[in-house]
């Protein structure tokens, strides 16, 4: 018995009901969409709406693709940021590239990138285990050295990748629908939300996520449309998708393999195993989607949001019930299981342990999160339809706290009942703003989840596959509006669209302009931090971001004040008295711009302490311009001490006093201060064992005077 086909293409089931058989009688009057017209012939009868066909049998009607529309998003993805290509590291990058140790060891550092948490030298434990994207800058490390423009450059293209990717997937779910599948792929690329992701280097965690996300949709639907599960056995036009993707995997087998087994296998039995396990799964679309997942979840483990996707891809797209979407899903959950097994194997935690920090977590020291969240919605909501301003920090307080007597709170919350209400609606009808408002939820579950349980703050990111969502949303409604179907005078399909792509056009290039507009904010840290504060002068971070920024300019006329000092000094025979008026000039020139620069610092972050009295990085930056820049030792030492009390976990403050009492000790040949200084230097180890300044400066006053203390009595702390 031959196998049915699933009938092709999304069809709205409300207006496939609601079209009567044509009557041909002269003087007929054609019935309203709504209900049919009462005749002489035949009692009236209720219209009945006819469900769209169920059928489990696979493989579900091969859809063709139309290439021309994935390519412009390709190639569209790619050019809008191309004026990135010029930026250096910004914000994260920083701390992601350059101050990660294995990163900096190129290919050698991924076995310890694949066994350590990604926050892992910055002494925090979120329990955040994503090392693919680390392993793509220990790559770029080991063949480049600390260019950004490439990583820029590749960011880019893997953008241009999910555009191509989003373009073919959209169009097998609206089959017969590549205007409409083109335009919700359309708004996703050009939409200015995704600057934080692709203009920022560490970004590419969230890029490489998604777009394993939308491989795991597309191999899963091949195999849903597919005669045979093997790939080489479809048509050559799967070919390229399927090998290239299987290239991936068994090539990310071994890599894996190799690292992970080093310990137990050995690298190269280890290398081997990996390769036969993504070998065996490269053969077919379900092990290629399999594979795909376990690439996002390695990207960042907020994929596991992505299993909804599924069942709801083939609920609405495929004609599939709810019990045939959700079956499917075993294979998948199998390689969700051995992820988080892989995990908590290799970092030893599947949640982590977020720090007590007013800044990054405010709202749960204020145990506001639900209130908050609801109000996290509303400003979710109005960035997706107008993207201004936009702004790299959103930390403490740029938005305070919601509660019972906010009114934000409260729309965020009728806003949450009603799109809930309204995705039932779509569910049970299948509409495409009902799969927008899903998908809506279930890719923004891990932004609202992050203030939900953590008590975290907003970040644009969190929005980055969202957009798709709203997408559909957007889409589907200007369509509505702007597109008309005659069937007594057809017209053809660019004339019906003609409305619906004008707008579209004006909507896309405003989206396009303010991303390549927003793109040179992110140049540096310099212009990224200076471009937030007219839109967010109350966060903290912000506030003491920029005062660094100022810290750095005023070491740099520092530095130029000693380095002509040396050269004057330096001089052979001995300098002229003009030379050393000239000299002295430059010096006080530079001391006055270091001056100047300290303390426009200092006013930001005595801003920043108004904001947050208990911010010890603030204190300790104040600190830091005392001791490099308007030097004075006493205050240096006032608030390092201030930043020990607000933090006392944070391992410069620490090692920054011990370097000014052993330039003390040493000066003034007091032994106490050599003993305070060595204390501080072991402190900083202790708070953070791998802080490299604190075990550096240990060791040389170790080797110096051979002073090791790691107690000392209050008396002799508080003394000086």
């Amino acid at each position: 018995m031959a196998k049915k086909k699933q009938p092709s293409g999304y069809e709205n089931p409300r207006s496939a009901a609601s079209k009567p058989t044509p009557n041909t009688t002269p003087g007929t009057v054609r019935p309203s969409a709504t209900r049919p017209v009462d005749t002489a012939q035949r009692a009236p009868v209720r219209p009945t709406v006819t469900k769209p066909a169920e059928t489990p049998e696979l493989p579900i009607e091969r859809r063709p693709v139309a290439w021309w529309p994935p390519a412009i998003l390709a190639l569209l993805g790619f050019a809008l940021y191309i004026n990135t290509f010029g930026h250096q590291y910004a914000l994260d990058d920083i701390a992601a590239v350059g101050q990660n140790l294995f990163v900096k060891k190129g290919l050698a550092g991924i076995p310890d990138l694949l066994r350590t948490e990604f926050w892992h030298f910055s002494n925090i434990s979120l329990g955040y285990y994503r090392p693919l994207s680390l392993i793509t800058f220990a790559m770029e490390q080991e063949y480049f050295k600390d260019n950004p423009n490439i990583s820029h450059m590749i960011n880019a293209g893997l953008y241009g990748v999910t555009g191509l990717i989003v373009g073919v997937l959209l169009q097998k779910w609206l089959t017969n629908q590549t205007i409409t599948a083109f335009l919700i792929g359309l708004v996703f690329i050009a939409h200015p939300l995704h600057t934080e992701i692709v203009a920022n280097i560490k970004g590419r965690d969230e890029i490489l996520s998604f777009l394993f996300i939308s491989l795991m949709l597309l191999s899963y639907w091949k195999h849903l449309e597919s005669d045979s599960p093997f790939w080489f056995k479809g048509p050559v036009n799967d070919w390229p998708l399927g090998g290239i993707l299987g290239l991936f995997s068994v090539v990310g087998g071994w890599v894996i393999g190799s690292s992970l087994m080093v310990n137990t296998l050995g690298s190269t039995a280890g290398g081997i195993l990996g390769v036969l396990i993504m070998g065996a799964l490269s053969g077919s679309w379900l092990g290629l989607a399999c594979a795909s997942l376990y690439f996002a979840f390695l990207s960042k483990e907020s994929s596991i949001v992505s299993l909804a996707l599924i069942p709801a891809m083939q609920y609405w797209f495929a004609r599939r019930n709810v019990w045939q979407s959700l079956i499917s899903l075993w294979p998948f959950l199998i390689v969700t299981a051995l992820f988080f097994y892989q995990k908590q194997k290799m970092i030893g935690t599947l949640s982590g342990t977020p720090p007590i920090d007013w800044a990054n977590y405010p709202y749960a020291i204020e145990k506001t999160q639900k209130s908050t969240m609801f109000k996290f919605l509303e400003y979710y909501l109005r960035l997706l339809i107008l993207p201004h301003p936009l702004v790299y920090d959103y930390s403490y307080n740029v938005i305070p706290s919601g509660g019972k007597g906010d009114i934000l709170t409260w729309a965020g919350f009728f806003t949450f009942i009603g799109l809930v209400w309204l995705a039932w609606k779509g569910f049970m009808k299948r509409t495409l703003w009902g799969f927008g408002i899903v998908w809506f939820f279930v890719t923004m579950a891990p932004g609202l989840g992050f203030i939900w349980f953590r008590g975290g703050i907003f970040a644009e990111r969190f929005s980055y596959a969202a957009v798709m969502g709203f997408g559909f949303i957007l889409v589907w409604a200007l369509q509505k509006l702007l597109v008309r179907n005659s069937e007594s005078s057809p017209k053809p399909i660019l004339v019906r669209y003609a409305p619906l792509l004008g707008l579209m056009a004006v909507v896309a290039g405003l989206y396009s302009f303010k991303t390549v507009e927003r793109n040179r904010d992110w140049e540096n840290n310099f212009v990224l931090f200076n471009s937030a504060l007219p839109y967010a002068p109350n966060s903290c971070q912000v506030q003491r971001h920029v005062a660094n920024e100022w810290i750095e300019k005023g070491l740099k006329d520092r530095a130029k004040a000693d380095s002509i000092a040396n050269a004057t000094n330096a001089l052979k025979p001995k300098p002229t008295v003009e030379q050393i008026k000239k000299a002295q000039t430059l010096i006080d020139t530079n001391i006055a711009h270091a001056n100047k620069h300290g303390r426009w610092a200092l006013d930001h972050l005595q801003e920043s302490t108004r904001i947050y009295p208990s911010f010890g990085e603030a204190y300790f930056s104040m600190a830091y311009v005392f001791q490099k820049i308007t030097p004075n030792v006493d205050s240096a030492k006032y608030y390092y001490k201030q930043t020990i009390r607000a933090a006392n976990a944070y391992a410069p403050a620490y090692n920054n006093l011990g370097v000014i009492y052993q330039g003390e000790g040493q000066t003034q040949n007091n032994r106490q201060k050599l003993e305070l200084a060595s204390y501080y230097y072991n402190r900083s180890m202790i708070v953070n064992p791998a802080y490299v300044d604190g075990q550096n400066n240990r060791a040389n006053l170790l080797k110096a005077f051979g002073i090791d203390v790691k107690v000392l009595p209050d008396s002799i702390i508080n003394k000086y």
